[in-house]
């Protein structure tokens, strides 16, 4: 083989082994090195930090407001009314003669009353005095002593029917309705009318039997009633017993009612308390269902991993739900908790840096669109 020709091939080898070296370095440096894995971006979420405080327990019961006294004006005795003092509607005090009937024939008797009697002391004085003489015996000045004991009875009976000729009002009050007119005859426990007491109201309810032991007495009750009005008034009183088809017991509260305004009858509804009891105070958009059912709220650990939490609501706020069940601090998510599940990770951004944001957001827009008209 010519000597040149020779170089050229040896030459030719060297270069392509060099080549051949460097491409094959360039593979395994690219093998060797680690793949870069893109981090999928944390999902965030809105969040709450809440600690436990003291709330006070409720139960609402729907009621009636009725007057705290009425009765049924009757006649004691038998008569034809002779005079009608009072209106339907009219406001008496306690005494005031309502309708009053015909009494000639009582003053008469109640007269001859007064003169039995006295003849009956007449003879009663003049038997001690033979007595002492010896003149009579002993069974007579007894005879004569039960004649004035008797006369008396018959002298206060007497008196009572003329008394009772007057009827009058037991207590303060209007007279709601009245029934009778001059001239009619009534007998002994005829209807005159109505006496209402409205100066103070009483509110009745049922309560359900679970709640009847956390009630107290003379405790303060809010009242709402039908016509808008509220009010608070004093729990004066807890049935003993409960009713025996709904098995709830019956309560008065009793309500002043110094303007004397026409409450009566309206629909009511009794905020009573029940106690006090340990929970947070939390937006609605925080609850949700489990697969169960359960009403739940999704919280966040130090570690900012996703649990769920089955809560219990003590009661409704303007600001959301009292909840029981939960630990005393806690972070709960507020915003976005249909879109993370447990034991996920989460970046969480507090309500109040949220709303900061959206605020700055908006003053960013603004400044842009002004920017752009410029």
């Amino acid at each position: 083989m010519n000597k040149s020709v020779f170089s050229a091939v040896v030459v030719v080898a060297v270069l392509g082994g060099w080549m051949a070296s460097g491409v094959s370095g360039n593979d395994s440096e690219q093998k060797d090195k680690p793949l870069e894995v893109k981090k999928k971006p944390l999902m965030k979420v809105t969040v709450l930090e809440s600690k436990v405080k003291t709330v006070q327990r409720f139960v609402t019961v729907q009621g009636q407001v009725e007057a705290n006294r009425s009765v049924e004006i009757k006649v004691e005795v038998d008569g034809r009314i002779a005079e009608i003092a009072v209106q339907e509607g009219q406001r008496i005090a306690s005494g005031v003669s309502i309708v009053t009937l015909s009494a000639d024939y009582r003053l008469k008797q109640l007269a001859q009353a007064k003169a039995v009697l006295r003849q009956r002391n007449s003879d009663l004085s003049a038997s001690r005095k033979l007595k002492k003489r010896g003149m009579i015996a002993e069974n007579r000045l007894i005879a004569d002593q039960a004649g004035v004991q008797t006369a008396r009875a018959e002298l206060a009976l007497i008196q009572h029917e003329v008394d009772s000729a007057s009827v009058q009002a037991p207590f303060d009050g209007v007279l709601n309705s009245r029934v009778v007119e001059l001239g009619d005859y009534l007998q002994k426990g005829n209807v005159v009318g109505v006496l209402v007491d409205d100066t103070v109201l009483k509110v009745t309810g049922q309560v359900p039997q679970k709640n009847v032991g956390d009630l107290q007495l003379n405790q303060a009750v809010e009242i709402s009633l039908s016509n808008g009005l509220s009010a608070f008034g004093n729990l004066a009183f807890i049935s003993r017993i409960a009713d025996s088809v709904t098995r709830s017991y019956r309560v008065e509260v009793t309500l002043d009612n110094p303007q004397l305004k026409r409450l009566i009858g309206l629909t009511a509804s009794l905020k009573l308390p029940l106690g006090t009891e340990q929970g947070h105070l939390l937006p609605n958009s925080v609850l949700g269902l489990s697969t169960n059912g359960d009403l739940q709220v999704k919280l966040l650990d130090r570690q900012n991993q996703v649990s769920t939490a089955v809560v219990e609501i003590i009661r409704t706020d303007k600001q959301g739900f009292w909840f029981k069940g939960l630990a005393e601090n806690i972070t709960v998510i507020t915003e976005g908790k249909d879109f993370v599940s447990n034991d996920e990770i989460v970046e969480p951004v507090s309500a109040v840096t949220a709303s900061t944001d959206i605020n700055s957001s908006t003053v960013d827009t603004a400044d842009s669109q002004l920017a752009a008209k410029e």
